[in-house]
């Protein structure tokens, strides 16, 4: 029971932390910031929650996992949603589904669409929330909710949300609640149909035949239960499991947990007319919820105005209802700062991600010529071995400018200077875009071909070392002339990189014994020239 604690979640967030802090690989850190944006969320901390949600995009994004990806834009979503960030929440949720379907993972759409069901009840949307999880049953990511049905884990919250979102829709709760216009009325039986079906899951797991996925979603299960109850008219029975939530809350002492079951309760009293309950429960659960959820703060202040009324004590009603505008000012600068500060935390992560990302291309450019130096020439080949291991053709080549030193001892080094970068501008410009041309070290540049056969290979590099000749050097020493010895070696499977840039580097010695400014093929791939 302590994980479930303020203090044992607090203790469980740090493990995160350091966790992460630890992973080396970016994926497995991606899921422990998470994890972690989640557990603040739980402790109503939003800020806190948004910076681990904006470092697990950002870990997600060095993976080039879409599906990671579209995981972090939810969580973002979810923490902006908790501030009532509408416009930013929703542009993440759509930036989710649309990583996660260019990715064709199914999960990852029911994941989006199941989250933002849950967003839209936070909202008050109850009708809009049901009609998102009816499209996504009716959608070919159902498949999900179904193989997930043996972890229990996104199942389970289908479950839950489905419940809650149709029970409070039906009992005409939220900002949509009229059927015939949200057009739940013309789906009745199909809600119905699939209410009866979650409401049997949850008893399931209330009753624990089934195992919880995450112990902290017993409140859930309990809320939607509470409201199922209410919806049927199941009054004592609604009563118990009240009751029960306030208990499990109260247990784990984490305040908004705790006013959120004193409100549900609170609001199960209202409808049963116990007034004196209801003024107890409401003014609790408000103390509770403070200035960290206003919105749910004044959700309680309404309800404790209605049972002053409901009691005839209009003085005491007209007082809630005084300090409920003062509040409702308060809140609305109180949202306004909450969101314009996680706005100034994403700007900040963003801003350092981009620095981020700029340093490291820095790293892999070489400074003089702008291209890409000796690792990131290494890393490029690295990627196409890979692909050769999966039947892709490719080729490298070693090219060393002739004669370079006495270039310099001749015309100075301003001049090598130049020639090192004319060379690398000509080549870099005939070559393709998957190409790409990078200097492995003084006047030796790595040419890596991707998708080219030996004898296409061969042939660009011929192109490569004409091209070379017809530089024009007037404006630099007139007449200088500048030559290129190029050695090509096939990429094979099962081959590593040193024994590849080997072979490379044996042809282009081959190119300089053969009198300079050719072409050698590496004889291990296959010929000789």
């Amino acid at each position: 029971m302590s994980g479930l604690t303020a203090q044992g979640l607090r203790e469980e967030l740090e493990a995160l932390s350091l966790a992460a802090q630890g992973a080396a690989d970016p994926a497995e850190r991606a899921t422990h910031l998470r994890d972690a944006a989640y557990l603040a969320l739980d402790l109503g901390d939003p800020a806190l929650a948004m910076t681990h949600a904006l470092a697990c995009l950002e870990s997600a994004r060095r993976t080039a996992d879409l599906s990671l990806q579209a995981r972090a834009h939810v969580t973002i979503a979810l923490v902006m949603g908790d501030v009532h960030d509408d416009v930013g929440a929703g542009a993440h949720f759509r930036e989710a589904e649309g990583l996660a379907r260019s990715a064709r993972d199914a999960r990852g759409v029911a994941v989006t669409s199941v989250n933002a069901a849950h967003y839209d009840q936070e909202r008050g949307h109850y009708a809009a929330s049901v009609l998102r999880l009816l499209t996504l049953l009716r959608s070919p990511y159902a498949s999900a909710l179904h193989f997930d049905a043996q972890r229990k884990g996104l199942d389970q919250v289908f479950h839950i949300n489905f419940t809650r979102g149709a029970a409070c829709a039906l009992l005409g709760l939220g900002v949509d609640a009229d059927p015939s216009r949200t057009g739940l009325d013309a789906r009745r039986d199909e809600i119905d149909a699939q209410l009866r079906e979650s409401h049997a899951v949850l008893q399931r797991l209330h009753r624990r035949e089934e195992q919880l996925a995450n112990s902290r979603w017993q409140t859930d299960v309990l809320e939607a239960l509470l409201l199922h109850a209410r919806l049927h008219g199941a009054l004592d029975r609604a009563g118990a499991l009240a009751d029960e939530w306030v208990h499990l809350t109260t247990d784990w002492n984490v305040r908004a947990q705790l006013g959120r079951a004193l409100l549900g309760r609170a609001e199960l009293r209202a409808q049963q007319g116990q007034w004196a309950a209801v003024r107890e429960d409401a003014a609790r659960a408000a103390e509770l919820f403070g200035d960290e959820h206003p919105s749910r703060a004044l959700s309680a202040q309404q309800l404790l105005a209605r049972a002053y009324a409901a009691q005839g004590d209009w003085r005491a009603a007209f007082e809630v209802q005084q300090a409920l505008s003062t509040q409702a000012e308060r809140i609305y600068r109180a949202f306004t700062q909450q969101s314009a500060r996680l706005r100034v935390i994403e700007r900040q992560a963003i801003e350092a991600e981009v620095r981020a990302v700029a340093f490291a291309e820095a790293a892999l450019r070489d400074p003089l010529t702008g291209i890409p130096n000796r690792a990131g020439a290494l890393r490029r080949l690295d990627q196409l071995i890979r692909a050769a291991r999966r039947g892709r053709p490719g080729a490298v080549a070693l090219l060393d400018i002739d004669h370079f030193k006495s270039v310099n001892d001749r015309h100075g080094h301003a001049a090598g200077d130049e020639v090192l970068r004319r060379v690398a501008t000509t080549v870099t410009r005939a070559i393709r875009e998957v190409d790409q041309l990078a200097r492995y070290g003084g006047e030796e540049f790595l040419l890596v071909l991707d998708g080219l056969s030996l004898h296409e290979a061969r042939r660009a590099c011929r192109r490569v070392s004409q091209l070379i000749t017809e530089i024009d050097w007037d404006d630099v020493a007139p007449g200088l002339r500048v030559t290129a010895s190029i050695g090509v070696a096939v990429v094979r499977p099962g081959l590593d990189r040193e024994v590849i840039l080997r072979e490379a580097d044996a042809a282009m010695y081959a190119a300089k014994a053969a009198g300079r400014n050719t072409v050698r093929v590496a004889v291990t791939s296959g010929s000789a020239e």
